[in-house]
């Protein structure tokens, strides 16, 4: 017997802009249903126009009786985070078990989410594919006006009987070309286990968390204050050239107009830079701390959490499989995967927070806006008579890519370091790759070596390494002395020999002679006292690339992980049974590996390039999110309530007593998967009532 599947999809009004979240648009008393079109297998596709019958049809009836006793599935283009939310308010509440979404699957399939790109990518027939006009026509119809006086005015089918006729059109064409594209999706990755970590998400993105409205609110106010007060100071000091901290062209023309510098950006990490050079003037300087203080100013995420929160909880800032190479979580809305690193101790957060909201920052501090980026993660707090209970792993990515190559030093390593015996993993690193003993390591030399397990990991250069030494505050010339005194003379001597080749290539990546020699010395130096890791690269590269030359074909690349080409979809079968999926792969002969892709940098999907170490991290990052979804399935099960995930982290809400501690929520993080034995998995934790970073 065919399994009854119905396909449908809702056009729906708020007069909450629907950039507040769906919860925020849903629970707000104007929020309505405008159409519902739905269609039944191959069935003819039906849209219920709930202005011309207010009353739901039959047929719609019984679909929705049939879902919800288990009978039939439900497809919607944005389900899980959009329709069966606004529905859920409206009391419909349909079996998510039993819902497919078109934008998690697309996600899952490494494939952007929005309907009309995927009826391009799919070549649908132009009948069927998705209505360019529907835009406009979403602006008018769901989107609230101002005529005849009324604020917030919604146009009806007796307003453009016409424009409505076509509404109706572009709702039911949605439905059609869902259906077609549906079809289409491969299903690498239906899997139970999928849908299990699918309904996780959904338990916390529908369950929200509890946030400190009365900081919010003390936090926008300041925000404003603070902006007002240094925009008048940069005024004063360009002599009104500049008007606002925010206008950084104006700045940058200003301060080359006026005192004859170019500099080439206002990143904070660049005017940190700028503020320690003796060559830049006093008066520079003072114009480069307030755009920084500026940037610290913003109460753009403070807004989100005014706007979107539903009773005091923010739901909704989630998306699962968001980050289409890897399957890891994206952040929605409030970002939370982007929120600022404090700088500042919790007790001094906690007594900055409790000033703000007494209006008197300003009392103890010179510069109180500076506050504003370090109280952010503040706003999430538990729920009265609960607590937050928090904890994440510990370096996974390194542990991760260390078990994956079998670079078992390092795993040694991890085990005896967590077992209180070994020297830190930093210090490791830096003493291996440049023959000196660990306990002679300094804490300046130990952050040589952090930098090197971060930088270099997924086959990165000299470049990457400088990238990231310049974000950790390294002194580039006494590192270079540093490394020019310890590294290995002959690796040393061969970076050398490298630079003229390296500006030929114009690989240097803009760093002087001496600073590349010695990025590149490391490199090498860490490569050598990473061999099983580097043979991992080129064992991911050549693997993919025999896929891609032969389909209906495994290379195994370690247990349980193998490249294979199914038709134009490249998969890498992960060690938890999970694909990694890579549309219309390609590859030549000494050229490129490629695939098509959602470009980060552009925002198109396009072919990118992708190489051994490119490939390494997507598998590292992926099997860390595995592991994470694992552990977060155990959690919920022993009564830890998950209101977030932040990378590897998760925040849970427990009760105030003594039933559930951090330490319980530790064993229950670091317990090992079947398919991850051997690997060194260990979580640290705290308990708090306000969210901060340990």
């Amino acid at each position: 017997m065919k399994i009854k599947t119905y396909f449908m999809d809702l056009e729906t009004y708020s007069e909450v802009p629907i950039q507040y979240g769906t919860h925020a648009y849903a629970a707000d008393k104007s929020a309505r249903i405008l159409l519902w079109a739905y269609a039944l297998n191959d069935g003819p596709v039906k849209v219920w126009d709930v202005d011309q019958e207010p009353n739901m049809p039959d047929d719609l009836r019984a679909a929705i009786h049939d879902i919800q006793s288990y009978g039939a599935r439900h497809v919607w283009v944005n389900g899980v985070m959009f329709d069966t939310v606004f529905l859920q308010y409206r009391d419909i509440d349909l079996p998510l078990i039993q819902c497919d979404d078109v934008r998690v699957i697309a996600y899952q399939h490494a494939l952007p989410g929005g309907l009309g790109e995927l009826c391009k990518i799919f070549k649908l027939p132009t009948d069927i594919a998705k209505d360019k006009d529907g835009s406009r026509l979403i602006q008018k119809f769901c989107v609230p006006k101002f005529k005849n006086g009324i604020k917030n005015y919604r146009m009806k089918r007796e307003d453009t009987p016409a424009d409505w006729e076509r509404f109706v059109e572009y709702c039911r064409r949605d439905v059609s070309s869902m259906r077609e594209i549906y079809k289409r999706f491969p299903g690498f990755n239906n899997t139970v286990q999928e849908k299990e970590f699918q309904l996780l998400d959904v338990t916390i993105n529908r369950r929200g968390m509890c946030v400190d409205l009365d900081l919010v609110r003390a936090a926008i106010k300041l925000a404003d204050k603070s902006k007002d007060e240094m925009d008048d100071a940069i005024a004063e000091k360009t002599g009104g050239a500049v008007s606002s901290v925010n206008q950084r062209q104006a700045i940058l023309d200003h301060i080359r107009e006026a005192y004859g510098i170019e500099l080439e950006s206002l990143r904070s990490t660049d005017i940190e830079r700028y503020l320690d050079d003796p060559e830049i003037p006093e008066p520079v300087k003072d114009i480069l701390r307030d755009r920084l203080r500026g940037a610290k100013t913003s109460k753009a995420k403070y807004k989100v959490v005014e706007n979107c929160n539903v009773e005091g909880r923010l739901k909704g800032c989630l998306q699962f499989r968001g980050a289409s190479r890897t399957g890891r979580v994206s952040g929605v809305k409030f970002q939370p995967q982007n929120l600022p690193r404090p700088t500042k101790g919790a007790q001094e957060i906690e007594a900055a927070i409790e000033l703000m909201k007494a209006d008197a920052l300003d009392l103890a501090y010179e510069h109180p806006s500076e506050f504003l980026s370090e109280c952010l993660r503040g706003v999430i707090v538990a729920s009265p008579g609960k607590r937050l209970c928090v904890a994440d792993y510990s370096n996974v990515e390194g542990r991760v890519l260390a078990w994956l190559a079998g670079e078992e030093w390092k795993l040694q390593a991890f085990r005896e370091f967590d077992a209180g015996q070994g020297h830190d993993l930093y210090k490791l690193t830096y003493g291996r790759t440049f023959g000196v003993d660990p306990e002679k390591v300094t804490k300046e030399l130990r952050q040589i070596g952090k930098v090197e397990e971060l930088a270099l990991g997924y086959g990165g250069g000299a470049g990457a390494f400088a990238q990231f030494a310049d974000k950790f505050g390294i002194d580039f010339t006494h590192m270079s002395e540093l490394v020019r005194k310890t590294a290995d003379p002959e690796v040393y001597a061969d970076s050398e020999n490298m630079w003229e080749w390296a500006l030929e290539k114009k690989i240097t990546a803009k760093l002087p002679h001496d600073v590349w020699v010695a990025c590149n010395a490391v490199k090498q130096s860490w490569r050598n006292a990473n061999a099983q890791i580097v043979a991992f690269w080129s064992a991911c590269e050549t693997a993919v690339r025999s896929a891609i030359e032969i389909p209906n074909k495994s290379f195994p690349i370690r247990p349980g992980l193998y490249a294979r080409r199914y038709g134009n979809w490249l998969l890498l079968h992960l060690p938890s049974g999970r694909f990694l999926v890579y549309p219309a792969p390609r590859a030549s002969d000494g050229g490129d590996a490629t695939y098509m892709g959602n470009n980060q940098r552009t925002r198109k999907f396009e072919r990118l390039k992708t190489w051994g170490g490119k490939i390494v991290e997507n598998i590292t990052q992926a099997v860390a999110c595995d592991l994470l979804f694992e552990a977060g399935l155990r959690l919920e099960k022993a009564g830890y309530e998950i209101v977030l995930s932040v990378h590897d982290e998760y925040i849970c809400e427990i009760p105030d007593d003594k039933t559930r501690n951090h330490r319980h929520m530790e064993e229950l993080m670091s317990s090992l998967p079947s398919w991850a034995e051997g690997l060194p998995l260990v979580a640290a934790g705290f308990e708090t009532y306000r969210y901060r970073k340990e």
